[in-house]
């Protein structure tokens, strides 16, 4: 699950203010309320940092050593702990390739959350652009939640939903890594 809780500015405020009532007791020395202090502030600001965000798009044929070999950089330029959202449905195992391959990874490598994001193909309205409207939808979030992060592209000549999600990011002056597939 998560290696660390992000707690929002509100959330911040409270912990504070339960922790000065805790440490307001006359029961509680002064050494170790400096120390308790400390140690609280050190472990809220690593709580309250965001973790560097990766959204995943890939070539259904791009190879398994090839993404793993890029998100393990990926993972080592963001300090060891990553966010991926990817649109990859774990239910079905669907689609093959990069988004497979990095749901794996994933889920296997400490330091790493991940969220997935399938193609809503059951909802009439969009059977034609399932895929592109979930490749927008995951841009959208990572902009939205604010904090670092980019764009992993895994490219192919056949890769169409790839370099449709790659060209968006682009037209939208996101940051994006873009790399062969194989």
């Amino acid at each position: 699950m998560l290696d660390h809780l992000a707690l929002t500015p509100s959330q911040r405020t409270q912990l504070q203010w339960i922790l000065l009532r805790i440490l307001d007791d006359p029961r509680v020395t002064s050494d170790v309320a400096e120390h308790v202090s400390r140690s609280f502030a050190t472990e809220l600001e690593t709580r309250s940092a965001r973790p560097f965000t990766l959204v995943y798009t890939g070539w259904r044929g791009a190879t398994r050593r090839r993404v793993h070999h890029d998100l393990n950089a990926t993972l080592a330029r963001a300090g060891g702990r990553l966010h991926v959202i990817v649109g990859y449905n774990p239910d079905t195992n669907d689609p093959p390739g990069g988004d497979r391959w990095t749901y794996e990874w994933a889920m296997n490598t400490p330091g790493v959350t991940v969220e997935t994001h399938p193609a809503p193909w059951h909802v009439p309205a969009l059977s034609r652009a399932a895929g592109p409207y979930r490749n927008g939808f995951m841009l959208g979030l990572a902009v939205g939640r604010g904090g670092p992060f980019e764009v992993l592209a895994h490219l192919h000549p056949k890769s169409r939903g790839a370099a449709g999600t790659a060209a968006y990011a682009k037209h939208m002056r996101l940051p994006i890594r873009e790399e062969p597939a194989t």
